[in-house]
């Protein structure tokens, strides 16, 4: 009776029934509960009922060997080795009394006693596979040779492990260097069973360490296939797919979604998908993908890739506030105070960054970038001699530094200081690089303020023809033709330097600007206005962009997509799009010609939309083809004028002259079209906004500055 119970509730707890042989019930109930206690995972317990039950029946072998392998689970090998010694004694002609012995004192480091019980074990009954097995194991490290014997035994014995054995014999062959059988075996594995994915992964690995791009993405696509939701499987095949070996970051970016889908914390798919929107230009959705990475807890360099989206986006307040965030996390990191300052300083909190600096140069004063920063904001505050002394600090440092020769020539050329020295270190500077546009600028400068003007009018035009788009170096040119008396260079320097600089520092400029129009006699007015306006026009040159279309007729509004393109001499279209970008309705122009498909806009009069329609997309390309400006074009009344008469229109200029206001034609003076938010694309001054208005009915069109197409670069020069 107590056989049987014993029996069925061994079947119960999935424990092969064993052969009672203990004196008593007791034991019995002493060794059941401690099979329970393990399963459960209460070890201690367990154990101590097991030696009772040793206490009450100690004859017991099966017994022992329970509480042996539960000891070496635990870590507790001297009890492990008692009870091991004590099994072998009981019975020292079983193979299996011989691996536990064995497997004891592998526990123990003591190898070479394990290799002669498994060696013992395996000679009592040559079909024990536990033994071969332990064998292979054990040779791996010291003999590899010897283990793949073993191995190949022990799948003579165990044909159904097949997959591992192969698998095992892979590493063997990896560790002796022999990469082709190690290839063989994986494969062999593979076909044996195709859903044991430690093998694959490792063939996959191999094929990319041997440059088989194709190879490796196949297999790890096939893994995908088994694996669809691993993130860090998804995320290497899109660094494969962003890798130059393959270089499709488009590709890429599918399976960096899918992994982003799955963990939007993610840091390699936050990271990369970061990246690819960077690389688009697209700085707000790279933060916004970025914001969500867990490594923002724990990597300052992912805070400052942040940083620099927000500041890219234009979002200078999170990206200061993510740095002081970062810099109190992190007080002690000099690239986040660094970032920190530099911030500080962009949005005027020169107090804040000056602190910053100086405490990073307390905390080790060899920090060059931030030295030369701080140095940078003295000489720009007006604190030469403080500027001075640091870039000096730097020199003796770095003597033929071009940049600090050129930064510190400048400040003192500048301020009249020191003109001589001041030319010597900006002509080193100019030696060392002699293509760098800036270094050039600095040479016309101190030679301008030594009052070599013929020399300095030379070296200007050298640095207009390195870098053009720079307001600084046109306010020389304007300064330096000036003092030539080239008052018309002059002019037209000053209003290029007037439009590239920031708009809280052109009242400088504007200045100049007029003191210059009063040397200028007021019949060259149009023709010099109507050359500047050509200068930035992108006039002729093919265009595209995509654009939002806002129209407004008897109080309804319209939001829809626009397309526009020219292509020189005049071909001109503007599509609306509808959903999914299908077009809605198209207008050409070109050739003295206008066609446009059939408008279906309710309660609009079809005539009257077709007469003005073409009227729009007539002036919308002769803005485009620069046709609004002719050779003729005039201002009523020289310099004071508003306005200039040209090609059979008005075109009214802003306040300053030097851009398109809003141009009305004389044949439907009805019509205005507006010009507003000018921004710069390839040195060319473009209008985001043109709106067109008359009466009861205004259509605003809208360039989207990240989707333009033009090609062909601005060249100003001198």
């Amino acid at each position: 009776m107590i056989k049987k119970t014993l029996s069925a509730i061994l079947l119960l707890l999935n424990f092969a029934p064993v052969r009672a042989e203990a004196s008593d019930k007791s034991s019995y109930l002493h060794f059941v509960n401690g099979l329970v206690l393990e399963r459960k995972g209460n070890y201690d317990l367990a154990l101590q009922e097991y030696k009772t039950t040793m206490l009450l029946d100690p004859q017991s072998v099966f017994v022992y060997k329970q509480a042996l392998n539960l000891a070496l689970h635990t870590g507790r090998v001297a009890e492990a080795e008692e009870w091991a010694k004590y099994v072998v004694s009981a019975d020292s002609a079983c193979s299996d009394n011989r691996v536990l012995y064995g497997n004891v004192q592998w526990a123990k480091g003591n190898l070479e006693g394990a290799r002669a019980s498994f060696e013992k074990a395996a000679a009592l009954d040559n079909e024990n596979f536990e033994a071969v097995y332990q064998l292979a194991s054990l040779w791996s490290a010291k003999d590899p040779d010897k283990a793949a014997e073993y191995l190949r035994r022990y799948l003579v014995l165990k044909p159904d492990e097949a997959p591992n054995v192969y698998y095992q014999l892979a590493l063997l062959y990896n560790v002796k260097g022999n990469y082709e059988e190690m290839k063989k075996n994986l494969l062999k594995s593979k076909k044996e069973d195709s859903m044991y994915i430690q093998p694959r992964y490792m063939l996959a690995n191999y094929y990319e360490v041997k440059n088989d791009t194709g190879a490796a993405l196949n297999e790890y696509l096939e893994l995908l296939a088994i694996e669809g939701r691993n993130v860090e499987l998804l995320n290497h095949i899109g660094e494969i797919h962003a890798s130059p070996a393959v270089n499709n970051l488009a590709e890429a970016e599918k399976y960096f979604i899918k992994s982003h889908e799955l963990d939007k914390t993610n840091p390699v798919a936050c990271f990369w998908l970061s990246v690819i929107a960077e690389n688009r230009r697209d700085f707000a959705a790279s933060a916004a993908v970025l914001e969500n990475s867990k490594d923002l807890k724990k990597n300052p360099a992912t805070v400052l890739r942040l940083s620099y989206y927000y500041t890219q986006s234009g979002r200078y307040k999170k990206a200061i506030t993510l740095l002081e965030g970062a810099h109190e996390k992190w007080p002690d990191n000099p690239e986040i105070a660094y970032f920190l300052a530099l911030g500080y300083d962009d949005t005027r909190k020169t107090a804040k960054a000056m602190g910053l600096f100086k405490g990073m140069l307390a905390k080790n004063p060899e920090y060059t970038e931030a030295r030369l920063q701080y140095a940078t904001i003295l000489e720009r505050d007006g604190d030469i001699a403080a500027a001075e002394k640091n870039f000096r600090y730097l020199l003796a440092k770095d003597p033929n530094n071009a940049n600090i020769l050129n930064y510190l020539g400048y400040a003192l050329a500048d301020r009249g200081l020191k003109l001589d020295e001041a030319e010597v270190m900006i002509s080193s500077a100019v030696k060392a690089e002699p293509a760098n546009g800036a270094f050039q600028d600095s040479l016309a400068w101190v030679h301008f303020k030594q009052g070599r003007v013929p020399q300095a009018l030379e070296e200007i035009r050298t640095a207009l023809r390195l870098i053009s788009d720079d307001a600084t170096v046109w306010d020389h040119t304007g300064e330096i033709y000036a003092a030539s008396g080239d008052w018309k260079g002059a002019w037209r320097a000053y209003n290029i330097s007037f439009l590239l600089e920031r708009p809280d520092k052109r009242k400088n400029q504007l200045s100049k600007i007029k003191n210059t129009r009063k040397q200028l006699p007021k019949e060259q007015a149009s023709a010099l206005t109507a050359a500047f306006l050509r200068t930035f026009s992108p006039g002729g040159k093919k265009f595209s962009a995509f654009a939002k279309v806002y129209a407004s007729f008897k109080g309804k509004r319209i939001k829809l997509d626009g397309i526009v393109r020219f292509s020189p001499p005049d071909d001109f279209s503007f599509t609306l799009m509808g959903p999914l970008m299908a077009p809605l309705w198209k207008i050409k122009a070109g050739g003295g010609a206008v066609e446009m498909d059939a408008a279906a806009l309710k309660e609009v009069d079809e005539n009257a939309f077709n007469y003005w329609a073409s009227l729009m997309a007539a002036e919308f390309k002769d803005y485009l083809s620069g046709a609004f400006l002719d050779a003729n074009a005039a201002f009523p009344d020289g310099w004071s004028s508003d306005y200039l008469l040209s090609s059979g229109r008005k075109v009214y200029l802003n306040g300053d002259g030097n851009m398109v206001d809003r141009i009305v034609p004389l044949r439907e003076k009805k019509l205005q079209v507006r010009f507003s938010g000018y921004f710069f694309k390839n040195m060319y001054l473009l209008p985001q906004t043109i709106e067109f208005k008359i009466p009861f009915f205004s259509v605003k069109v809208v360039l989207d500055k990240d989707q333009i197409n033009l090609k062909e670069a601005n060249i100003l020069g001198p």
